[in-house]
């Protein structure tokens, strides 16, 4: 059965970056049949059904970086830098965080993502068992990496090699979940001995896992690394095997040219977080230098107790406004390029071709957007929109959402969370955390 949707705009982030207006999307049995012009639909058959849902109607947003289950430390540490907000708030409040907090963390998170647009989301956190449960729960589609690290209160999770066993054990698990991925999550070299890097990299080659770690997040973070090895993090990483095309790099913002070259020769993806760089005075990513070397850039969140929220489209936004203030250049990224850091691109930095694009044989993840506030006026020509969706709109311009043709989001509620009754869980462990 093919259930059409037909729009006022459709926006399917093809290759040639086209618009239709009017547009339809067909889906059958999870996954995209055909977009494009309305006029060009075929016809329907006997038992298909026809939704005429108007808006715009575009891929689901990619977070390529986030530890959504954070959202029980929302706005701890605020005004400390990274190293400073990390050993003084969130290690301390982490050392007694239960699995329980980190399931009802992770459903709040799937829920703010899911009505602000994300469909799917890169989660590196620990208690990744019960994050996974959670966005399963939720409908979000996930890839969840189990973190690995040498950090205070990270002892009882075991040693590196236990940390890495028991991500290879949640792979197993969850073998078959139409909505997960599981790989590895090494926290960074910062976090990390050379050996727990090279088992890692060891892992991942043997298995197929993908890997996701922090690099060049802040100016000072490499600094021991440079001085006991003569090289770069990203060169030393390269050395221990770590880099490689299933690797996404967070953050990226102290890159030298070399690195650059090394990420792009290596095939690594980027996550860029501008607001949570931002929030944390981390620095601007040398983002348009990286896509230009030809390295794959999306965006991503990070958590929200360093953002504070999981607005994508706010990301995007962002992006634009840094990088052009950077290179002094307006032209430094386009509106096309920040959409597709949030859908196609942001797909292709993860690894995976099987989002990001309402193209053929890709997942029905899909979202329509109201276009009725007044942000969205005038529209002279068609991809007027588009530009008052990046400059002005909002994730509250999201009224629908769509995981593999089910819908988890209808009328800007969130269909498979009880919000309030997790809102409440929430807020009983933030408490006992911060005590």
């Amino acid at each position: 059965m093919i259930e059409r949707y037909l729009a006022d705009y459709v926006l399917p982030m093809d290759p040639g970056f086209s618009l239709h207006s009017p547009g339809f999307v067909d889906i059958a049995a999870g996954r995209v049949v055909a977009a494009g012009p309305a006029e060009q639909a075929p016809p329907l058959g006997r038992g298909d059904a026809e939704h005429r849902v108007g808006g715009l109607v575009m891929p689901g947003l990619v977070n390529c970086h986030a530890h959504s289950a954070m959202t029980v430390l929302r706005g701890a540490g605020e005004g400390l830098p990274l190293d400073r907000w990390l050993r003084e708030v969130i290690w301390r409040r982490e050392a007694g965080l239960t699995p329980e907090d980190a399931r009802l963390g992770m459903l709040v998170g799937a829920a703010e993502m899911l009505r602000g647009g994300t469909t799917t989301s890169a989660e590196m956190y620990f208690h990744a068992g019960a994050v996974a449960e959670a966005a399963i729960e939720a409908g979000l589609r996930i890839l969840v990496f189990p973190a690995v690290a040498e950090a205070p209160g990270w002892e009882r999770f075991g040693t590196p090699s236990d940390m890495v066993r028991s991500a290879v054990a949640l792979r197993e698990r969850l073998a078959g979940a139409d909505l997960v991925e599981v790989g590895l999550g090494p926290h960074s070299a910062y976090t990390l001995g050379d050996a727990a890097l090279r088992e890692v990299a060891e892992v991942s080659s043997a298995t197929g896992m993908p890997v996701h770690i922090h690099l060049a997040e802040t100016r000072t973070e490499g600094d021991a690394v440079t001085a006991r090895t003569g090289r770069t993090v990203a060169a030393h990483l390269a050395g221990l095997g770590v880099l490689s095309a299933r690797t996404t790099a967070a953050h990226c913002v102290w890159l030298a040219d070399e690195d650059i070259t090394l990420l792009a020769e290596h095939r690594v993806g980027v996550a860029h977080c501008p607001g949570s760089n931002g929030k944390l005075a981390s620095g601007i990513a040398p983002v348009a230098a990286m896509r230009r070397a030809g390295i794959c850039v999306g965006l991503g969140t990070d958590g929200p107790a360093s953002n504070d929220n999981l607005d994508l489209l706010e990301e995007g936004r962002l992006s634009l406004l840094y990088a052009r203030l950077r290179d002094l250049d307006a032209s430094a990224l386009s509106l096309e390029d920040a959409l597709r850091m949030a859908t196609s691109e942001a797909a292709a930095a993860l690894g995976r071709d099987d989002i990001g694009a309402l193209l053929p044989g890709r997942r029905a993840d899909m979202i329509r957007l109201s276009l009725e506030d007044i942000v969205y006026d005038p529209v002279l020509r068609p991809r007027d929109v588009l530009a008052h969706l990046v400059w002005a709109g909002s994730a509250r311009d999201v009224t629908d959402v769509w995981v593999g043709g089910r819908q988890v989001v209808k009328g800007r509620v969130c269909q498979t969370v009880d919000v309030e009754a997790a809102r409440v869980g929430l807020r009983a462990a933030a408490r006992r955390l911060a005590r």
